[in-house]
């Protein structure tokens, strides 16, 4: 489990109808309307490169001001924006960092029964030092592990929303490079294109069957040698439903077969069941539940061939007042790397509590539990973080 699966599930609440949503107000420049929002956080981290010893301590504090052009017009929609994080610690600069994201996205129905969707991304971001490839190292970095990456993601639907029978054909086109240029740290650098298609088959009012196939082509920028090369094909074929049974419910389900073929003949091929659910179910006008579960073949980050994961998360989401709601999270994962031996055990819990003061400025107070336990004693780790954000729109 990485550290945004509870973040997902807490995206999932988000799209349902809340009184919380701030509403974006923006300033009108013509065709466009500038929207900016300001997120600014303290707090404390006791674990910073996330060790198994006694690790780094320190309080620390982010600013993110984002800024998004918007352009409504019709049934369509353009975005085009920038936002900026920077992160400083105050007891260990070596981890201080600076983020740039790029985005832009276009909404576009041709017709009741032709419509586009697409985006596209570039981030000058960075993984915390202990995180990801550095995970029991982080000590060993002098800063945080920087990379760019790039995503293009286009979708083409067929068949009107109303339609019994509904076809999406998808491109997606992701390359990340990392700073780092030493060999250990070169073999991470890779390119993933996807293509695929889900066919919708509408079975009631408010559900449908679906059918789901896609196509992974994976290539590494650098390999010590071709017996050593990540690079690989992966195909994924799935079945499923998404519904919406009543007012109260919402979800989606589907299950297949995901098979990686390896071009090295060294490194064994994997095929097995994948699988991903998420259910939404609101029992009160005022108390919001999510599941959210995974379990599929992902790239490694260092060890083995790829790393098998399964995780489940449950987020409870309740209203208190007008303005004042908590947010209560637990996720749970196991991420085997097939070829290396090592399993690890992943445990998120988050609680918050979220006050909106005005239309324009919500103040949330979070704690946040982190903890790997692996059959490798040297990256086991546990980590507490507390901080209160705000988030100041016009």
């Amino acid at each position: 489990m990485s550290k945004t699966k509870l973040a997902s599930a807490i995206g999932m609440a988000c799209v349902c109808t809340s009184s919380f949503a701030q509403e974006e107000v923006g300033i009108d420049l013509g065709a466009f309307e500038l929207v900016p929002t300001l997120t600014t956080t303290v707090g404390f981290n006791d674990n910073v490169t996330r060790s198994n010893d006694e690790g780094i301590d320190s309080w620390f504090s982010t600013i993110v001001p984002r800024f998004t052009l918007v352009n409504n017009f019709g049934l369509n929609s353009l975005r085009l924006g920038y936002q900026l994080s920077r992160g400083d610690y105050f007891s260990s600069s070596a981890d201080d960092y600076t983020d740039h994201l790029l985005f832009a996205s276009l909404d576009y129905e041709l017709n009741s029964r032709h419509r586009v969707n697409t985006s596209i991304n570039f981030e000058d971001g960075h993984d915390d030092r202990g995180e990801s490839f550095s995970i029991g190292r982080g000590s060993e970095l002098d800063s945080p592990d920087e990379f760019k990456e790039s995503e293009v993601d286009f979708t083409y639907s067929y068949g009107a929303l109303s339609a019994q029978a509904r076809l999406d054909l998808n491109l997606n086109f992701r390359d990340k490079d990392y700073k780092l240029g030493t060999e250990e740290y070169l073999v991470r650098d890779r390119t993933k294109t996807t293509v695929g298609g889900t066919f919708y088959y509408n079975i009631g009012a408010a559900t449908d069957l679906l059918f789901e196939t896609t196509i992974t082509d994976v290539e590494y920028a650098f390999a010590i040698s071709e017996a050593t090369s990540f690079d690989s094909i992966e195909t994924a074929y799935l079945v499923g439903a998404q519904w919406q049974s009543t007012a109260s419910t919402s979800g989606y389900a589907k299950i297949g077969y995901q098979d990686k073929d390896f071009d090295a003949a060294g490194r064994e091929n994997f095929s097995g069941v994948k699988w991903q659910a998420g259910v939404v179910w609101e029992p009160l006008e005022r108390a919001t539940f999510i599941l959210d579960t995974k379990n599929q073949a992902r790239e490694t980050n260092g060890d083995g061939n790829f790393i098998r994961n399964k995780d489940v998360s449950v987020l409870w989401r309740h209203e208190w007042l007008q303005r004042l709601r908590t947010e209560a999270g637990i996720g749970f994962g196991t991420s085997d790397y097939e070829g290396s031996g090592r399993s690890d055990d992943i445990k998120d819990l988050r609680f918050a509590v979220v006050y909106e003061f005005r239309r324009w400025l919500t103040f949330n107070l979070g704690y946040t539990y982190s903890e790997r336990d692996s059959n490798r004693d040297v990256i086991d780790y546990d980590q507490n973080i507390y901080r209160l954000t705000a988030k100041i729109t016009l």
